[in-house]
């Protein structure tokens, strides 16, 4: 939906109903996203109100987002840290968004963290001597994906990132066509030494990847013609590449966390990235998820960005 003042667009909002989520937890979520508006309350309200009635028409009770357009995508409002520019696949809105959502009756019910770790950071003695004593004693083995058996790898990822994240709120699970389709647009620029599968004992219990920031390019492009962008981005990515990288995944199957698998697996891939990358941003991380901030805050990161998700009753 698009809002128009003087024949000029001057806001727009989708307004979402995602079957797949009502399913699988048995309620009747709304979802809104894609919003962009002027600094004026009057059109938040009319790009707001229009996504309620759309809602509330196909039967759904409350209204939640930004999720654009779903929670394995970009979501949330940016809140605190507008200073440094996005990182790849994140999200950034101006700072006066967040009066307009209050005012247009949005309130906050997650906050989701992200953090960053330069690759100067020392790792605590302590922890490498643990880490290091219990890679002696276990059998853990890091590995990078095999790309000559993608299709075979994409069902072990699949398969962990549905055991490893089904903790977070609002999660639904990923179907293997959909992380197939993204996966056909991510093996053009990530690299696959650092999509990493630990495995204990031989079984798969754990995953993380990095993703190289390609929004430094798009930055360096932005002025080029269409065809110019698609050039000067390829040349960019080969001889000029992303200085900084996100960690978006980083998970441990639950029954594993316990045993000494994660510590030595969040290390690894933080050591892996520092060689490849000045810094790298590692979000989203949920509010609640304690024992995922004391890890990354042990490691030297630290919370420069926090994010909302915003709900309203219909």
């Amino acid at each position: 939906m698009i809002a128009f003042r003087d024949g000029k667009p001057v806001g727009r909002i989708a307004a979402i109903e995602n079957r797949s989520h009502n399913e699988f937890y048995q309620d009747k979520v709304g979802f809104f996203g894609f919003f962009d508006a002027i600094d004026d309350t009057t059109v938040a309200k009319a790009l707001v109100s229009s996504a309620e009635e759309e809602l509330k028409h196909r039967g759904l009770t409350s209204m939640r987002g930004p999720y654009n357009p779903t929670v394995n995508d970009e979501c949330g409002l940016l809140v605190e840290g507008f200073e440094s520019a996005p990182m790849i696949m994140m999200p950034y809105n101006p700072s006066y968004y967040l009066p307009l959502y209050s005012e247009v009756g949005l309130r906050g019910v997650r906050d989701l963290h992200a953090y960053y770790i330069s690759n100067q950071v020392q790792i605590p003695e302590k922890l490498n001597r643990v880490v290091e004593r219990f890679n002696k004693s276990s059998k853990v083995n890091i590995r990078p994906i095999e790309m000559k058996n993608l299709k075979s790898e994409l069902k072990i990822i699949h398969s962990l990132y549905n055991a490893t994240l089904n903790r977070n709120w609002g999660f639904i699970p990923l179907a293997l066509e959909d992380l197939e389709f993204a996966a056909n647009d991510l093996k053009a620029f990530v690299e696959p030494e650092h999509v990493l599968i630990a495995e204990k004992d031989g079984e798969p219990v754990g995953f993380s990847m990095l993703l190289p920031n390609i929004n430094e390019l798009m930055w360096k492009v932005r002025k080029s013609s269409a065809l110019g962008k698609m050039t000067k981005f390829i040349w960019h990515l080969k001889m000029n590449p992303p200085k900084e990288g996100r960690l978006a995944v980083l998970g441990v199957k639950p029954e594993f966390q316990a045993s000494g698998v994660a510590p030595v697996f969040y290390l690894e891939a933080i050591r892996r990235g520092g060689k490849r990358f000045l810094g790298a941003e590692c979000s989203w991380i949920e509010e609640s998820n304690t024992p995922m901030m004391r890890s990354l805050e042990l490691l030297g990161a630290k919370r420069y960005k926090n994010y909302r998700v915003f709900e309203k009753p219909l």
